[in-house]
């Protein structure tokens, strides 16, 4: 559709090959210097794959810096707006819109569905836990050996509050993976949805039939003390928050609290740790897309194992579970030869892909290539579903499976929306 214009040269110096919708991951990996015979404009194709690489990934850390200096819930459906800003600058809107928006409106209804896995009525796992660490870790628990070495008996514990930001970036490492891969692997990107997506599913059955109390709840209780008969450990997350609100002046007002939790928490969900699971996930995807600078996550991977451990959130064996969680989601995924056909569809999708003429390019076309008639009934559909959503929130009836009617009734409204812009834009084959 757009392989004739000069946006689609543009496109191929973004590792895109118009027409095909392929990146440039069987080339060399970016950094490396290219062969010798290649086209003049080969070193400066590269050097501005680079500079957006650059931009991309300042563009992700200053949204997330601003999120949480200003008080902005740091949520799948904020940040989308945020990357969608950003697509819509490189001229990748009407393919953020396929690729993305269903995407986020699966993922946000599974973390808000996650709380439901506690309401089934199995027995927590409690006692069985503090075994299973002790068995681990030769016969001590991590999340006290670390309070030990480095929480102070008076003053501000900044250990902990390194952890706590670390802990409340749970959603934007995945949110910010996906868009650094949706604009520079782009088939990587959907490897990276489709593990993402079955690595939550398998966790949230896994909260249903073993529901597992983090280290915390475990010492409240009485089943983690020391031995002086006090709790061996203290859940250092909430005395760190208060620290960091009223450093930064948030205080209770601050968006993100634990109100996007407050709708239909989980308390019992230690094992697996997503929180380790999904940098992991990360990991896994960037080390194959991007090489040895993929290694970067796995150094973040440890990071977050130390927080959450150190905060009493996770077990080591929760750290350990979720890495083995990822691991298989991952490779599941890339190996499963029906899945891999039907992404391979999706990644030779020429939407949009050699289209980066930019912003005017975009507003331009969309009223002649939009379906107006899907998009109206799905933007109602979608404010129906909002609206179920909100009522039975403020109803406070969210610990029932009816409360994923509304999501569901959300979740296609937002589909359709995608499919309505989308639908008349693709390229002839």
């Amino acid at each position: 559709m757009h392989g004739d214009t000069p946006g689609a040269a543009r496109a191929d110096s973004l590792g895109t090959t118009a027409g095909t919708g392929a990146t440039a991951e069987t080339g060399t990996v970016a950094g490396e210097a290219s062969p010798a015979g290649q086209a003049p404009g080969h070193a400066l194709g590269r050097r501005n794959e680079r500079l957006l690489m650059t931009l991309v990934v300042i563009y992700s850390a200053v949204v997330v810096l601003l999120m949480f200096l200003r008080g902005i819930e740091i949520t799948p459906d904020v940040m989308a707006v945020a990357f969608g800003l950003g697509a819509v600058i490189l001229g990748r809107g009407r393919l953020f819109l396929r690729d993305w928006l269903p995407f986020v409106a699966l993922f946000l209804a599974y973390e808000l569905m996650r709380g439901l896995a506690d309401n089934v009525g199995l027995p927590v796992h409690i006692t069985d836990m503090v075994t299973a660490e002790r068995l681990v870790a030769f016969g001590h628990i991590p999340s006290q050996l670390l309070q030990d070495a480095f929480h102070p008996a008076t003053g501000v514990d900044i250990v902990a509050e390194i952890a706590t930001v670390v802990y409340m970036l749970h959603f934007a490492l995945p949110l910010v993976t996906g868009f650094i891969l949706w604009v520079w692997r782009r088939a990587h990107y959907y490897d990276f949805v489709a593990a993402l997506i079955l690595l939550s599913l398998w966790g949230f059955v896994t909260f249903v039939l073993i529901p597992t109390a983090p280290p915390w709840y475990a010492a409240q209780v009485g089943a983690l003390n020391g031995p002086n008969g006090h709790a061996a450990i203290s859940y250092l997350k909430p005395g760190a928050f208060d620290t960091l609100a009223n450093f930064f002046g948030f205080k209770a007002d601050y968006i993100y609290t634990y109100a996007f939790y407050d709708v239909n928490p989980n308390g019992f969900a230690a094992w697996p740790s997503l929180h380790v699971a999904y940098p992991f996930l990360s990991f896994l995807v960037l080390r194959r897309a991007f090489g040895r600078i993929g290694w970067i996550g796995f150094a973040y991977t440890l990071l977050v194992a130390f927080s959450v451990m150190y905060t009493g959130d996770h077990w080591l064996i929760d750290c350990i579970g979720g890495v083995a969680y990822a691991y298989v989601s991952y490779y599941v995924i890339v190996r499963a030869p029906a899945v891999q056909r039907r992404l391979a569809r999706l990644r030779d999708d020429t939407l949009g892909v050699g289209s980066m003429g930019g912003v005017r390019e975009w507003v331009t076309t969309f009223p002649s290539t939009v379906s107006w008639r899907r998009l109206v009934i799905g933007a109602v559909i979608a404010a129906v579903g909002v609206d179920g959503v909100q009522t039975m929130e403020r109803a406070r009836d969210t610990a029932t499976w009816l409360y994923l009617v509304p999501w569901a009734v959300l979740v296609v409204g937002v589909w359709l929306v995608a499919v309505a812009v989308v639908r008349r834009g693709r390229a002839a084959p």
